[in-house]
């Protein structure tokens, strides 16, 4: 059997789950190299004959808010990925992260071709188009948001399996989907720290031993930068480094730098290194919109959890991510329009260092769950290979 993970993102998990089923299959990776967003070490496939890894590369320049020129590059990522299938035969395509449009043109190319789709649905991209496009462009916005939710309607009905991250996506879902559909939280590889490499980015970002935050991961329009700031003024003897890239991270920059506040942006932390980068943080912050709640589940939540640190959210109660800091006691979570029950949570934790021991020691059980989800992917793949025999 020959295998497809198509990850527009280059998610770590997602690659994991490839590393993992070449062992058995025939695995092709294919991820948007253009698409700024954190990656994983695609260099540590090491010798693997039934891994194949395909970045896949556009000659123009990725603008994430220009929606035309976006819209276009996707599209030549969907012909590129058909283009690779034409190539390479797959039996079975893993679908994740895909924008809209490229997303219909492969489903459509599968259907016809007999080629089995699994949709792995990480977020419900017609609900936040419909809501970013309503806040930019009110009339039109609206007009673009009711075509995608047709479209992702369409790829939904194509699909021969769905999977989606959180059972709160479920009720987007059209009831015959629901029949073929699996509730399958993500996860993230778990890589030890180098204490050479804790000790080095200690050294570079923190050298007077202050209490330290960290943010990693994108920053956009479902995330709210000014709660970096009012860290910045409630704890002026701590220090926040926020690891991302793009147009808000830029934008935070040059406020923290204007207004000397004690915030250090800096690009993105090569993936293989982030365990360690990320081990010199005393609290880990995750933010989330209400608008996003709906939609999204902040991934860097699991990425958090294999660091052991206590993690501070500013996000909806009812997310996911939310209720696993709940549930496991990693951390403290708040809503996002409360931003002083969050520096009060901060407080707490910065005053006591057996309560940070406490919250930290919690995250061991988050191995189980990494676990289970891995098993049930590959379990739902395998069986859709089965049902393709039979």
């Amino acid at each position: 059997m020959k295998i497809l993970i198509n990850d527009y993102s280059g998610h770590p998990f997602s690659f994991e789950l490839s590393q993992l089923l070449s062992k058995k299959y025939n695995v092709i990776h294919a991820y948007a190299e253009y698409f700024e967003t954190p990656k994983a070490n695609f260099k540590s496939k090491k010798k693997n004959s039934n891994l194949k890894i395909v970045p896949i590369k556009v000659e123009k320049k990725f603008q994430k808010d220009n929606f035309i020129l976006r819209r276009s590059i996707d599209i030549l990522y969907g012909k590129k990925i058909i283009d690779l299938i034409i190539n390479k035969k797959p039996n079975i395509i893993v679908c994740a992260q895909i924008p809209l449009d490229p997303l219909l043109k492969i489903m459509t190319f599968c259907k016809k071709n007999n080629i089995k789709i699994i949709f792995w649905m990480q977020d419900i991209y017609s609900v936040a188009i419909s809501k970013i496009l309503n806040k930019k462009f009110p009339l039109i916005g609206k007009l673009i948001g009711k075509y995608y939710f047709r479209v992702e309607k369409k790829c939904e009905n194509m699909s021969d399996k769905i999977i989606v991250i959180s059972s709160n996506f479920k009720k987007f879902l059209e009831k015959e989907s629901l029949k073929k559909t699996t509730v399958v939280e993500n996860w993230s590889p778990i890589i030890k720290p180098n204490n050479i490499k804790v000790k080095y980015y200690k050294k570079k970002f923190n050298p007077n031993n202050k209490f330290c935050f960290i943010y990693s991961g994108t920053l956009g329009y479902k995330h709210n930068t000014d709660l970096f700031i009012s860290i910045a003024m409630k704890f002026p003897k701590a220090i926040q480094i926020i690891s991302s890239k793009g147009k808000f991270a830029n934008a935070l920059k040059k406020k923290a730098i204007r207004e000397s506040l004690n915030i250090k942006v800096i690009n993105w932390i090569n993936y293989n290194e982030l365990s360690s980068f990320l081990s010199i943080a005393d609290a880990l912050i995750v933010t989330l919109e209400n608008d996003a709640s709906a939609f999204s589940v902040p991934s860097k939540i699991y990425n958090y959890l294999t660091i052991r640190k206590p993690i501070l959210a500013s996000m909806p109660a009812d997310n996911l991510g939310s209720k696993k800091i709940k549930k496991m006691q990693v951390g403290y979570v708040s809503k996002p329009e409360n931003i002083n029950a969050f520096l009060n949570h901060s407080r707490l934790i910065i005053q006591s260092k057996r309560l940070r021991v406490k919250l930290s020691n919690n995250s061991k059980k988050y191995l189980k769950t990494k676990q289970s989800s891995i098993h049930k992917m590959i379990k739902i793949i395998e069986q859709l290979k089965m049902k393709d025999l039979t």
